[in-house]
């Protein structure tokens, strides 16, 4: 059987930017059930290849590289809730085009690896909390400037205490 491991492309916040939705996070009402994501986790998906092969996990590495995008802002604005999958996340109120267009890049370049993006249209967030209960409406002023100047590919690893995410390889935009 050939080894795979667990990836994704993702945008990696800063330790500033993290740190930013710990804060935004720990003032929302505590009524919200649920396990929390680990300050550590904490990303916005942009693909999720899951279970590759190192063969495979070269050529994505390679498409990866062709992708050729500008810098931008998005600010982090939002919180909400996906009901269906009960995730409480966080994002923005209007979505950011290059981020939107990033996304569709890579989706298109990750395609010669034989990987295929998700149908349903591509909902940019941060999940702040699994199998969440009972969200009320949790929304407050906030603003979170986030200065995209990257974006990784990141291993998911399951330790006995926990998913831990390892970023493996980093892609800078122009």
């Amino acid at each position: 059987m050939m080894k795979t491991r667990r990836l994704f492309f993702a945008l990696w916040p800063s330790d500033n930017v993290r740190h930013s939705i710990v804060e935004i996070y720990s003032q929302l009402p505590k009524q919200i059930k649920g396990p929390v994501i680990q300050p550590q986790n904490l990303h916005i998906t942009l693909h999720f290849p899951g279970s590759v092969t190192e063969e495979n996990k070269d050529c994505m590495h390679i498409a990866a590289q062709a992708v050729r995008s500008a810098s931008f802002e998005c600010n982090l604005d939002y919180v909400g809730y996906f009901s269906r999958a009960k995730i409480f996340w966080m994002g923005y109120q209007h979505q950011s085009v290059e981020l939107v267009q990033l996304h569709r890049d890579l989706g298109e370049s990750l395609a010669h690896c034989g990987y295929q993006s998700e149908p349903r249209q591509y909902k940019p967030h941060v999940t702040l909390m699994r199998k969440c209960l009972d969200p009320l409406d949790a929304n407050k002023d906030f603003i979170i400037p986030w200065y995209v100047d990257e974006f990784v590919l990141v291993e998911s690893v399951s330790r006995s205490d926990g998913v831990h995410y390892q970023v493996i390889e980093k892609y800078p935009l122009a």
